[in-house]
């Protein structure tokens, strides 16, 4: 069921800090995945947000159970509070595709919201590829 499935795509991957932080003690299940949109590196805060967009965003779906309850958190992070215009980012539940399987599933998702689209042009720079890891790799 799509409510225990999460697709990330920055910070919060395996081997990232929040990742330990927030999602490691609830054991998901992980898989390899793929997702519609542009990734973006915002440059003054050090992370990536995701537009949506016909690009290919890489990542990983988390699956577990506990999902529902350390989801509170995971939006609180994203500056995520149901209002739009009053969130940095919106969850959204969205196709993402396991790379394992090569099925389709549904999961939430965090993007960029929309009305704010003019703002990436000046503060962010676009990661063509739309792996946030490889992006990290190329930097260093």
């Amino acid at each position: 069921m799509y409510l225990n499935r999460l697709f990330v795509y920055g910070t919060l991957l395996p081997g990232l800090a929040n990742y330990d932080r927030y999602l490691k003690s609830c054991k998901p299940k992980t898989f390899p995945a793929k997702a519609k949109g542009v990734m973006y590196h915002l440059l003054q805060d050090g992370y990536p947000i995701v537009q949506d967009g016909e690009g290919e965003v890489k990542g990983v779906i988390f699956e577990s159970p506990e999902l529902l309850v350390i989801l509170p958190e995971i939006d609180e992070i994203h500056k995520f509070t149901g209002v739009e215009s009053q969130s940095d980012l919106i969850r959204e539940i969205r196709d993402v595709t396991n790379l394992e399987t090569g099925e389709t599933v549904k999961a939430h998702m965090y993007l960029w919201p929309p009305t704010k689209a003019h703002w990436l042009e000046e503060s962010a720079e676009v990661i063509e590829h739309g792996d946030w890891l490889k992006f990290l790799h190329q930097k260093n």
